[in-house]
């Protein structure tokens, strides 16, 4: 389980050793997300010989920031959680010249090198180097890559706008591509595949919080706007003991930040219907009683803001905003199969196949009677079937098949806001906050108006209305103890909210309007239309069994890490706890097609009207019917037989799911040599078994085919499953700078999946 989850929790400096200590007693416990950069070197002069004692001193150049620190006894020197950005390194010693190197860039989750030689000669006497770092990674062995900002704002990115679409620029990981409705997925977060691995195996941060969708990991909750984003660091491989709760990628998105210089942006990208080809499939439909050729559909896409950042009290307290609003307008539109006018009627001789009458013969379908010409009396036809047919779309396209394009206007209207305030409250403590929030709110029509249906929009998912907010906040901050001990931490909490719901929710139309017994229920979530499912035509009533639904998902991440450097060895140890809860009010059984909705649902195939022409060797089922099709299950509405019926029951709204994580880790960075970095550590991470909001879950015994309650009766909380608590990753790794210019890494890690009951 590799990740990434760092620092905060700083100013806890009067429980660090409680800290401390239970660090230790729990095994340690962090999935540390590395927040900041770090800051290496070894100081010599210009013949090699190492130079001790020396002042290193490093400057934020956007912030004056300053740090100092000196130079142990090997030459060496280091600057651990380091905030990301340009930086400004001096070193002086006596009798030596002043050497600055003034333009040094320190990157997320990444150890920059600045090795200093000397020249003997005066303090006050300075040379500067302003030559650009290099961009080898020297110091740790893991496979990483970096998109900064300019990346992200310079390369082509679709409509949308999403960092993640660039992933597919890096290596071992798979295109990414959408997944499931707007409503589920209001940020519109990508999924992928990474070396092979599950796609729910990916961890994503923002600035220290996690990200997970629970309900379905392979996406993230919250997707913050491209112009907001200052650098998103993907490890992929040869984790650090530090990255855990990731199979896949440990991905952290770090947030902008204010400076003492004023920046900002404005921007809005358009895309429309005219830079569309011509659907191939839009034929002439019917209007008036004409054939009339279609218009491409419109669509009308534009995504705009701004963002704007700079000091409150210069070299002190800073601030960073931005604002990204999504305006989506489109003519939904997709084609569907109905019932002509004929077949309303009960004429179904255009089917070429005989209709037979369910109401004939015996219980297995022999010796029925074949209606006349393949016409049902209108006598015969259901007076609910009439009912829900007068409601329905007459087809405006020739032929049985596709003969219906149902166009309604589909809007989504999308806002964005990411701020962030950073604090140098003095030389040892460093501070920042980060708020991020989401709002959305989506139309997408049914396809059958009155009858609601499916959605007329194919790409808006889910029939209706979908809204919601999404929040995150993450406090972070540092605390140098002294120079070589240093903590920091970090409390973040994403919190994804969304509902959708379909039309008509204000009336029991099955109960009330149709007068079906069963449908409906006392809840308002139960109400509107059942679902009639007619094999071969587009479903009337409610589309899916899931409908309506309403999910508020909360999670948090506490964690701590320390971090001590001592000669040549750099210790590196902390915890983490995390915890995820799900709320839902939905009632869904993922009964394939036989799952209905919670106001009810019917299916109607083809076997109530069509003959049987073989029967069981018993005589008590039909093992060969006659050849049918759509007729035949059209036949079945019209004269009130089904073929399934049923409805979902949801026992105890809203559903809670809880699950905890606890790991921790320790590792040593031993510089060996002065161009050889080894990495060893190991992280632990315990996993105890979710719950419910009382209880515990529950779980099916096949030993004894009986569906067990965790925590009630006799059946212990976590149901007699015992999650293991021996779950520790060794990690080793090795960076070998041969040359200037060359560098070899390599690494040994188990990871373990974090999501193994999700």
């Amino acid at each position: 389980m590799q990740n990434q989850r760092t620092r905060s929790r700083k100013f806890l400096l009067a429980s660090i050793p409680l800290t401390i200590l239970l660090t230790m007693v729990m095994a340690a416990a962090s999935f540390a997300q590395t927040l900041y950069g770090s800051i290496v070197g070894n100081v010599t002069d210009k013949s090699g010989a190492v130079v001790a004692g020396a002042t290193v001193k490093i400057t934020n150049k956007g912030t004056n920031q300053i740090r100092e620190t000196q130079s142990n006894e090997d030459g060496g020197f280091s600057f651990t959680a380091v905030q990301t950005g340009m930086w400004e390194i001096s070193v002086t010693k006596q009798g030596f010249k002043t050497l600055t190197n003034s333009n040094m860039a320190v990157m997320l989750n990444n150890i920059t090198r600045s090795d200093m030689a000397l020249e003997v000669g005066a303090v006050v006497d300075t040379v500067n180097v302003t030559a650009d770092q290099g961009a080898l990674q020297t110091d740790r062995a893991e496979v990483r890559a970096e998109l900064n900002s300019q990346t992200l704002q310079n390369l082509p990115i679709p409509p949308g706008r999403n960092y993640q679409q660039l992933l597919r620029t890096l290596p071992g990981i798979t295109p990414p591509t959408n997944a499931h409705s707007t409503p589920t997925n209001p940020s519109r977060a990508l999924q992928y595949n990474v070396n092979g691995t599950n796609s729910s195996s990916n961890n994503v941060r923002i600035d220290g919080a996690s990200q997970y969708n629970l309900f379905l990991p392979h996406v993230t909750a919250y997707v913050p706007a491209l112009e907001s984003i200052e650098t998103v660091n993907v490890v992929t491989n040869n984790f650090d003991a530090e990255q855990g709760l990731a199979g896949g990628a440990a991905i952290n998105v770090q947030i902008k930040s204010g400076t003492n210089n004023m920046h900002g942006s404005a921007f809005e990208y358009h895309d429309n219907h005219l830079t569309k080809a011509r659907p191939w499939n839009l034929t002439p439909i019917l209007v008036n009683g004409v054939m009339t050729p279609q218009d491409k559909p419109k669509r009308v896409y534009n995504q705009f803001g701004a963002t704007f950042g700079g000091p409150i009290k210069k070299d002190k307290l800073f601030y960073f905003a931005s604002f990204e609003g999504t305006n989506d307008r489109q003519l939904g539109n997709r084609f569907l199969t109905l019932p002509t006018a004929e077949m309303r009627t009960g004429n179904l001789s255009g089917g070429g196949l005989g209709i037979y009458d369910p109401a004939t013969g015996n219980v297995i379908g022999q010796n029925r009677t074949q209606f006349a010409g393949g016409i049902i009396p209108d006598a015969r036809i259901d007076p609910i079937a009439k009912l829900i047919l007068k409601d329905l779309p007459l087809p405006n396209r020739t032929g049985f098949a596709n003969n219906y394009y149902a166009t309604a206007a589909y809007a989504f209207d999308r806002k964005t806001i990411d701020a962030k305030v950073n604090y140098n409250v003095n030389e040892k403590l460093t501070t920042y906050g980060r708020f991020s929030f989401l709002n959305y709110k989506q139309l997408n029509p049914g396809a059958l108006g009155a009858l609601d249906g499916v959605g007329t929009a194919p790409q808006g998912g889910n029939t209706g209305v979908g809204s919601g907010n999404t929040y995150g906040v993450t406090v972070a901050g540092v605390y140098t103890v002294n120079t070589n001990f240093i903590i920091d931490g970090n409390i973040g909490y994403t919190k994804q909210g969304t509902s959708s719901e379909q039309g008509f929710l204000d009336k029991k139309i099955g109960l009330d309007v149709l007068k079906i017994p069963g449908t409906n229920g006392t809840r308002d979530f139960e109400n509107g239309w059942p679902r009639f499912a007619i094999a071969g035509f587009a479903n009337m009533g409610v589309q899916d069994s899931f409908m309506p639904y309403t999910r508020n998902d909360p999670q948090w991440v506490y964690v701590t890490n320390f971090n001590w450097t001592k000669r040549n060895h750099n210790i590196r140890f902390g915890f983490e706890m995390a915890r995820q809860t799900l709320n839902h009010l939905q009632a869904e059984w993922n009964g394939g097609g036989t799952a209905e909705p919670s106001s009810g649902g019917f299916l109607f195939g083809q076997g109530p009207t069509q003959l049987c022409n073989t029967a069981n060797a018993a005589g008590t089922s039909c093992s060969s019917f006659q050849q049918g099709n759509q007729f035949n299950s059209f036949a079945t509405f019209l004269l009130g037989f089904h073929t399934g019926a049923g409805r979902t029951f949801l026992v105890e709204p809203p559903i809670i799911y809880k699950s905890q994580a606890y790991s921790g880790y320790i590792r040593d960075a031993w510089q060996a040599r002065q161009n050889l970095t080894i990495s060893i550590g190991t992280r632990y991470e315990y996993y105890p078994m979710p719950q419910r909001a009382d209880r515990g879950i529950e779980r099916y015994d096949i030993a004894t085919n009986t569906m067990k309650v965790c925590g009630t009766g006799n059946v212990p909380q976590d149901c007699g499953v015992k999650m293991s608590k021996k779950l520790f990753s060794p990690r080793f790794g090795v960076a070998w700078r041969i040359s200037d210019s060359f560098v070899l890494r390599t690494g040994y890690g188990l990871t373990f999946d974090p999501i193994s009951l999700a």
